[in-house]
């Protein structure tokens, strides 16, 4: 007789285990609580870790079967350099930025998204904003022709906001309604060249409606 374990689920939703070791057969009931916490503690956990976090990562969400991550990150500056056009505008103030990366088992980066938040402190009803500039649709980032580089760690992202927010940019998805004055691109600049992040939330900033950072993450 091979060595084996019966289970018997009875209509009064009773347990009995036949189990046969050894040649010998015995019995036992067992309450239906205690067989699930055996099947419980008999399945394979599958952990997946993610590595060291670069600075002012905010989450991170792994996708148990790709192994993809997606990493949200606040940019740390109130200034950033940025190229519209031809221009070069140096130290150009910003408002509060988040950035989420999609990040592949490979380390390649496929997906970039951009969101303005509250400039308060951030929780999951957090209100959003509609990025003033170009090259983002609701939340997701259009780099162009540009290649991201692959990363070996999520630890490695730490500079990637600095690089994206150097590439060039011209009008791709740019949207006067998306500012309060209704400014053209050039425009807009040129009046924020010289002002400061809280100008942002208190003259320019438009609210998305109904969208929370819950909504981003």
């Amino acid at each position: 007789m091979e060595d084996e374990i019966i289970i018997r689920i009875r209509e009064d939703e009773t347990v009995k285990l036949e189990i046969s070791e050894n040649g010998t057969v015995t019995h036992k009931n067992i309450s239906p609580d205690t067989l699930i916490q055996c099947i419980q503690g008999s399945i394979e956990q599958n952990m997946i870790k993610s590595g060291l976090l670069p600075p002012g990562a905010l989450s991170v969400t792994i996708d148990g079967n790709s192994e993809s991550k997606y990493v949200v990150m606040e940019f740390p500056d109130d200034c950033a350099d940025m190229t519209y056009m031809d221009t070069v505008y140096e130290q150009f103030p910003i408002p509060r930025l988040l950035f989420g990366f999609v990040v592949e088992d490979s380390g390649r980066i496929s997906k970039v998204k951009l969101g303005v938040p509250a400039n308060e402190k951030l929780t999951m009803n957090t209100k959003m904003y509609k990025y003033p500039f170009s090259n983002v649709s609701q939340f997701s980032m259009c780099t162009g022709s540009n290649s991201l580089p692959k990363v070996k760690g999520l630890w490695q992202l730490a500079n990637l906001p600095y690089h994206i927010m150097r590439l060039p940019d011209n009008d791709d998805h740019f949207m006067d309604s998306h500012n309060r004055f209704s400014m053209s691109r050039r425009d807009l600049m040129e009046h924020l060249r010289d002002k400061d992040r809280n100008y942002y939330y208190e003259h320019v900033l438009v609210p998305m409606p109904n969208t929370t950072l819950k909504d981003f993450m």
